[in-house]
């Protein structure tokens, strides 16, 4: 979803319209089409109120689905009177058993962990609630399959996370979570070829259109280069050559080949640092592509 709203200055803009794009994290200028801050945070509320008769929904994000007892810590009873002194001890005793209660096993214990770790990537990342809430199920379903033991929290974390962005169709790659997580790349992808493998995963295969417009935004790139991209992307997908094919290489090499027809020094290290796709790749993918497109 992309809202709009008018900004007085926006750096060497005088009068700008700023695109914010919840899907993909960005702000963005759309006279300049620079790039004003990432990893955005989805502001949006969902417009919902309960009454006194009703309560809030459970949620999977919650160790406990938000199903526990909570004991307040004020010592007053329900008329607001302190409460005496072996009243005090009894609640305070109540207290710690309720809070050691909450994960006796080493299962629990490690599924609060890995909740709070995605609480923390949602913020990092910029992700809406459905999202984490589909990584925490896909975590539910790993550790009820023992996929979680032998493995870091993290790196399990990081592939529910990014198989839960490609079914809600939210745009981050591996290296996004990679950096954010501070977990290795390697371990993450292996976790998640684990899961595709054992959960049986159906996910949509990401759109090279989304990965062309993301990764041509950050490199800066003009709106003519940019148009040309998905131009010769057409060409190709007409002629099925970009099936069965990385789309982060496909979108990094015919954003390569746009700046070759536009004449915009686009260097491979640029495009390399900017989509995580190696030179050797970009090259390869260019022998077999050029013989189809006009330079």
């Amino acid at each position: 979803m992309v809202q709009k709203f008018i900004a007085n200055k926006v750096l060497s803009c005088s009068e700008s319209i700023i695109i914010t794009d919840f899907e993909t994290g960005e702000m963005i200028c759309q006279n300049c089409g620079r790039i004003l801050q990432e990893n955005i945070a989805d502001t949006r509320k969902e417009e919902r109120t309960f009454t006194q008769d009703q309560h809030a929904p459970t949620s999977l994000t919650m160790h406990d689905m938000g199903l526990s007892t909570i004991i307040g810590k004020y010592n007053r009873d329900f008329v607001g009177k302190p409460l005496g002194y072996e009243m005090k001890q009894s609640m305070n005793r109540m207290r710690m058993w309720d809070s050691r209660s909450q994960a006796k096993t080493s299962s629990e214990k490690n599924l609060r962990i890995a909740l709070y770790e995605m609480v923390k990537l949602k913020e990092k990342l910029g992700l809406s609630d459905a999202v984490i809430d589909r990584a925490a199920y896909l975590y539910r379903k790993a550790a009820k399959a023992q996929l979680v033991r032998g493995r870091t929290v993290k790196s399990i974390v990081g592939a529910c996370v990014y198989a839960a962005c490609r079914d809600m169709e939210t745009t981050r790659t591996i290296i996004d979570i990679s950096n954010h997580l501070q977990e290795k790349r390697k371990l993450i992808a292996k976790a998640y070829r684990i899961l595709f493998q054992n959960l049986r995963l159906v996910v949509p295969v990401t759109d090279p259109i989304n990965c062309i417009i993301k990764f041509a935004n950050n490199l800066q790139i003009p709106e003519i280069t940019k148009r040309e991209a998905i131009k010769i992307f057409d060409i190709l997908k007409e002629k099925e050559l970009t099936a069965g094919k990385n789309p982060n290489a496909v979108a990094a090499t015919v954003i390569y080949m746009a700046g070759i027809k536009t004449n915009i020094n686009l260097s491979q290290h640029e495009i390399t640092r900017i989509s995580g796709i190696t030179s050797v790749t970009i090259r390869n993918r260019l022998q077999d592509y050029k013989k189809y497109i006009l330079y």
